[in-house]
């Protein structure tokens, strides 16, 4: 490309002395074209070219070579260029001489940066430097390839996120591949709460990202895949959902669950307890009743541990009650809150029928009807699935409304309650279900179980039998 220089100085009204002068740079003298603040002297060569335009590249100050003066490269060119590229020159304020002086390439007595070199003048090779780059960027700008485009401007998909997202909190879904975890996170997805939505699994991760990637809402999904990169799903994470694991199948029992799955929710909070110390954990993995054991004794180990922050999901079970016995009295389920206590299996599921909003009173025939079938709510679906899986959209459903009062809860709101399995002195067990008032810190108040009837009572203490088994079953799993 030919260029040629001529310098350019920035006058104050009173340097008119200036014009016609030259200014001598080492060996070179270079003529003064004379300028006021609001006005450049149109060169010859940019009158022919109507298309030209000035592209300034960095500033490059060279006090050591030339005094007084600030110098700028710039390029003409003779292609139209589109005019997001134009920016405007930034004018240093650091020289208090009254006339500043720009080095341009436009016109002078210089055919080249070639022959200008051989002026030895000391910054013309960095200014040479410059005026390439610029030139290649443009370039690429204008010509971008179809293949690498990402990796030749630095840009990558899954850094990026559509304008107008809302602020929110940033939610780690560990398992997402999973029956239980595809449509949970679709339904995360769609949650206004969530800004970043982080997809782990150890298979299938990147087609389900994809998938729910297209969705047309606030929160940026990406995806993560294999243990290697555990750590960076679960970096900066405000809450972590823990679905993974193998699925119930018929004639399996939730100890058969136990050997599977209790390895898999160890090495899983452990990266939690490393990589966000700080998150509220929503575990989903049965048995329930024992992998929160589990996970209370690994943040012990690390050094992480606050029992507020570790929550036991038993959603399914209320969702199940509140279903189950708006059928019996004919209303909407939305519009009935049955309290679940105890655990997440089989009898130590209780669901306190007394308490019921709105309050309403059952034959001996119906608590023993409903009482039976939430218990066994879980066993149900997977008989009617018949060896194709267990409850899966339910679960997931029930995982999503347990997850958005926990961010409703980080967010600030008051009153929100819900019924978990937690860290709990309700009993004189280490854990326990019962309702929790949730909040910036996870579980801030556990809450006391009140008066229970006779039948109540008597489930309580069948109950706690089963679950001291399954806690213990859970902690010497991590101390053995």
């Amino acid at each position: 490309m030919e260029c040629k220089w001529s310098l350019v100085t920035k006058g104050h009204g009173n340097d008119k002395g200036s014009e016609n002068k030259v200014v001598t740079i080492g060996d070179t003298k270079l003529p003064i074209l004379h300028h006021t603040k609001s006005q450049r002297v149109q060169t010859e060569s940019e009158r022919e070219v109507p298309n030209n335009i000035i592209a300034p590249a960095r500033k490059v100050v060279r006090r050591d070579y030339i005094k007084n003066f600030e110098v700028y490269p710039t390029v003409k060119f003779c292609k139209r260029v589109h005019c997001g590229l134009m920016e405007e020159m930034s004018r240093s304020t650091a020289s208090k001489s009254k006339t500043e002086a720009y080095l341009w390439i436009n016109s002078g007595p210089f055919k080249s940066f070639n022959e200008l070199d051989k002026s030895n003048v000391p910054i013309v090779k960095a200014m040479e430097s410059m005026a390439s780059q610029r030139i290649a960027r443009i370039s690429a700008h204008l010509r971008p390839p179809n293949s690498q485009m990402e990796e030749r401007c630095g840009l990558k998909r899954a850094d990026c996120r559509a304008k107008g997202g809302a602020p929110g909190f940033k939610v780690a879904i560990l398992g997402a591949a999973g029956g239980i975890g595809q449509p949970l996170a679709m339904l995360m997805k769609m949650n206004p709460l969530v800004s970043v939505l982080h997809l782990y699994d150890v298979v299938n991760a990147p087609g389900v990202t994809a998938d729910i990637s297209h969705m047309d809402t606030g929160a940026v999904v990406r995806g993560f895949l294999g243990q290697p990169q555990l750590e960076s799903a679960l970096t900066g994470m405000d809450l972590v959902i823990i679905p993974a694991g193998v699925p119930r199948k018929p004639g399996m029992t939730r100890d058969d669950l136990f050997k599977i799955n209790a390895g898999i929710v160890r090495t899983l909070c452990e990266g939690v307890a490393k990589c966000c110390p700080n998150a509220i954990v929503n575990l989903i993995s049965n048995p329930v009743n024992s992998t929160v054991p589990i996970a209370a004794e690994v943040f012990k180990k690390a050094g992480t541990y606050d029992p507020k922050r570790l929550l036991g999901v038993t959603m399914l079970d209320v969702v199940r009650a509140n279903t189950f016995v708006a059928e019996v009295l004919g209303l909407d389920p939305r519009e009935v809150d049955v309290p679940v206590v105890g655990g997440h299996a089989g009898v130590t599921i209780l669901p306190l029928l007394s308490k019921v909003k709105p309050p309403s009173s059952f034959t001996p025939e119906e608590t023993e009807y409903l009482t039976k079938r939430i218990q066994d709510g879980g066993t149900e679906v997977v008989q009617a699935k018949a060896g194709a899986g267990s409850a899966t959209l339910s679960m997931a459903y029930a995982a999503v409304k347990f997850a958005d009062a926990c961010l409703r809860g980080l967010r600030g709101d008051a009153g929100v309650v819900e019924c978990a399995f937690v860290a709990s002195e309700v009993t004189e067990l280490p854990f326990f279900a019962t309702k929790v008032r949730l909040g910036r810190r996870g579980a801030e108040e556990v809450y006391q179980l009140g008066p229970l009837n006779e039948y109540e009572r008597v489930g309580l203490e069948k109950a706690k039998k089963e679950l001291a088994e399954s806690i213990q079953k859970g902690i010497s799993f991590i101390r053995k």
